[in-house]
């Protein structure tokens, strides 16, 4: 009787799992992880149901849940992960920066959401402090847009997030360090992960030129794809936090 592991390395699906494994650990090195706006909460530690599943998110980089000047109600729960995509209609919900500011740590990203003179205030405080950078996000599916047109001068490190459909020209680039884009709206909120893959990876196709963060994946070969057809180095941990927690303790661990 043939041995159980000989068949299981006769699988077409097994092989492709052992060559996309190697092909990760190989390009490991020229990849970056870093955690979504929201992905580990306002403080960049996490929610309580990771510790209720058991999942001890990997060290990587972390950018906060989007703040805005003031406190804003939204609906913290509106989540809802549907095969390997991810709906939500979270609408911004956060205590509002001043608020937040109890809860600082320098080694976050800090998401900014606002009218410009809004975000203009709260980069003039953080300019004051330390902060691994700040994110100013230009676009949420749930929210109507304040029509941002200035990237405001700041002695962190700024990233841009947009929409798909947005003109990444029309701001001063030169101030920007990478662009990162949002989930994709939909009626009633915004998809995220492999459902807005279509839309946002053609986003990245359009703007080679520039510095785009590898978004909307799901799977070790998304990875692969975003880096090895559109050159994307930086990828951005968000839906897969809820659709495959597992491939993310796995990059964590250098994918084995």
């Amino acid at each position: 009787m043939p041995d159980e592991h000989f068949l299981i390395e006769l699988d077409p699906r097994w092989q492709e799992e052992q060559r996309l494994r190697r092909a990760a650990r190989f390009r490991m090195g020229e990849m970056t992880f870093f955690y979504s706006a929201g992905a580990m909460g306002l403080r960049g530690e996490g929610y309580w149901w990771h510790k209720l599943v058991g999942f001890r998110p990997p060290p990587f980089p972390a950018v906060t849940k989007t703040l805005t000047l003031n406190r804003k109600v939204g609906l913290p729960f509106a989540i809802l992960p549907i095969g390997h995509s991810v709906y939500n209609r979270v609408s911004l919900h956060n205590p509002g920066y001043y608020e937040w500011l109890l809860l600082w740590r320098p080694d976050l990203v800090v998401s900014l959401h606002g009218t410009d003179d809004e975000i203009a205030e709260m980069v003039r405080g953080l300019n004051r402090m330390d902060c691994a950078g700040i994110e100013l996000n230009f676009s949420c599916p749930n929210v109507r847009s304040p029509g941002n047109k200035r990237i405001p001068e700041s002695r962190h490190p700024l990233y841009l997030k947009l929409s798909h459909a947005d003109d990444p020209h029309r701001y001063d680039l030169s101030r920007v360090r990478e662009i990162r884009l949002n989930s994709v709206p939909v009626r009633f909120g915004g998809v995220s992960g492999k459902g807005a893959q279509k839309a946002n990876w053609a986003f990245i196709e359009r703007h080679r030129d520039l510095p785009v963060a590898g978004c909307s994946w799901t799977t070790r070969d998304d990875i692969l794809r975003l880096h090895e057809y559109y050159g994307c180095t930086s990828f951005g941990i968000g839906a897969v936090m809820l659709v495959n927690r597992r491939l993310v303790t796995e990059i964590g661990e250098g994918l084995g």
